[in-house]
């Protein structure tokens, strides 16, 4: 398995917000979500990749070969669909299609023709006519019908009802099939990765927090419920966020395969979701209530 797209100490300075040191891989044939809330930093990067910014700092690599001197010739093996597509509202969807053909050298108009027979796309129908749903869907169309090998996409199922989701995250996973090509999508909606992605990066305020396998990383994390008590012993070394509610806290630790010894009688050890993740890593517990029994 190769890198499709290699992302080495990447930074980039906007303002008040700043990508800092960003370290990414994509692997052929594998799906990578990059997950974040909105400002951390998810379309900034896929800028950065597609040469729309240019880094203050840092390393790109696309097919083995350097993006940011190469990146023009290596971006025509790339598709590239954003959250809202605006493309020209007046076209019908073939038109679309005439329009986009010739800045691709291999652009395939039977593999265009064959997607939008796949997505039922109503070929006679103005683009601004179209639902969110069927102008995902005919971003998608086009950016696959120049055999691109790398698929970056920018909130792809943002806005999507849910059959519409559905059918674009399908989609992806027909993708990767061709063990050649690979995809990277940033969503704010954990679900879809828990659905679909081989591979997870957690995207804060700029900085990469977590990455790995889906997998890795659900098996070495966990979450611990219980009392103030879980705070007073060896586990206080292990949490890297969490949550103190009136029912008591959750804490969210590393090194889930060695926890077991270090808990206290009572407390509850369960196996995180992605959201679970993104909701607890790095998240201050607020303070404890003076009211609290244990601060009595």
């Amino acid at each position: 398995m190769t890198n499709l797209l290699e992302i080495r100490n990447l930074s980039k300075a906007l303002g008040a917000f700043a990508l800092q040191n960003v370290d990414l891989n994509v692997p052929s044939g594998t799906i990578t979500g990059l997950v974040g809330a909105n400002g951390a930093g998810k379309s900034t990067l896929l800028r950065l990749v597609l040469g729309l910014m240019k880094p203050d700092a840092g390393e790109i690599h696309m097919f083995g070969q350097n993006g940011l001197t190469e990146g023009q010739s290596l971006r025509q093996r790339i598709g590239f669909v954003q959250e809202s597509p605006t493309l020209f509202g007046h076209l019908r969807i073939m038109e679309l299609g005439q329009v986009v053909a010739p800045f691709y050298r291999t652009w395939n108009e039977a593999t265009f023709r064959r997607l939008c027979a796949h997505f039922e796309l109503p070929l006679k129908t103005p683009f601004s006519k179209l639902s969110q749903g069927t102008r995902m869907k005919t971003a998608l169309a086009l950016a696959l019908s120049h055999e691109a090998e790398l698929l970056l996409l920018d909130e792809p199922t943002s806005g999507l009802d849910p059959l519409a989701r559905r059918e674009v995250l399908d989609l992806l996973l027909e993708i990767i099939q061709d063990e050649g090509k690979a995809v990277l999508f940033s969503t704010h909606i954990t679900s879809d990765l828990e659905r679909v992605a081989d591979h997870v990066a957690f995207l804060k305020e700029g900085r990469i927090m977590l990455a790995g396998t889906k997998d890795e990383l659900l098996e070495s994390w966990a979450l611990v419920k219980g009392g103030e008590e879980l705070l007073a012993g060896p586990l206080s070394a292990r949490v890297q966020g969490g949550q103190r509610t009136e029912l008591g806290l959750t804490l969210l630790c590393r090194n889930a395969e060695t926890l077991a010894p270090m808990l206290p009688k009572g407390a509850l050890l369960e196996r995180p979701s992605l959201e679970d993740l993104v909701y607890f890593h790095g998240r201050e517990l607020s303070p404890c209530p003076e009211e609290a029994p244990c601060c009595r």
